[in-house]
């Protein structure tokens, strides 16, 4: 397999991808069980297509680690911009070099399962990460919710790699029969990062057979 470096064609996706490892490597470091999901976790997981910036976790609250995680990207050259913790999330903006991305944590005790996530150099590393059902419902809830191409894309991405197609039935059938256009479906050519940029109509085609298949 090429090494992402060479497939990544912008020099700023490349920054990103570098920084998005550093976080990675010193959130497992202080939190041996953070659970990675949302656009990231399928880019670098699942052999995704689609570029993604934020690193989204589920962590356990510990006010301790949260710190000490920070108090460890900070030592690796990392400035935390912005960071605000709640009583179910933390929320940050952090900025390396001139490069800024966000770590969002959602404070919940989630089971999730073990994957390979490829770095810039094209090595591996071993995280827990949700499956890709489970990736599924919570993109179908996101698409629901805000209408962006994004989710839709990854949804119908996603589903090849499904073994239980029970667990996304009902997901699926939600999406299928009230499904709104995306407001943004011009933004997607911009966000894949090799092949086409498929069209809306094509991709609910693609789910609504493997639905109607299963």
């Amino acid at each position: 397999m090429i090494p992402l470096l060479l497939r990544l064609k912008k020099a700023s996706h490349k920054e990103i991808a570098k920084a998005q490892d550093m976080i990675i490597q010193t959130l497992y470091e202080v939190f041996d069980h953070a659970v990675f999901h949302g656009g990231t976790c399928i880019w670098r997981c699942y052999q995704g297509k689609r570029f993604s910036e934020d690193i989204d976790v589920y962590l356990p609250k510990e006010n301790t680690k949260i710190d000490v995680l920070f108090e460890h990207l900070k030592k690796k050259g990392f400035m935390l911009e912005k960071k605000k913790m709640g009583e179910k999330s933390l929320y940050s903006r952090l900025l390396f070099n001139r490069t800024s991305l966000r770590l969002e944590a959602v404070f919940k005790n989630v089971s999730g399962t073990l994957q390979d996530y490829e770095t810039i150099e094209g090595n591996f590393i071993t995280v827990y990460a949700l499956t890709a059902e489970e990736l599924i419902i919570e993109k179908v809830s996101a698409y629901q919710n805000r209408r962006k191409i994004r989710d839709l894309y990854d949804v119908f991405f996603l589903l090849r790699y499904v073994h239980d197609f029970e667990k996304i039935k009902k997901s699926l059938y939600e999406l299928l029969y009230t499904f709104q256009n995306p407001v943004d479906e011009k933004d997607l050519k911009i966000l894949i990062l090799e092949g086409i940029a498929p069209e809306t109509t094509k991709m609910i085609e693609y789910i609504r057979e493997k639905y109607g298949k299963n």
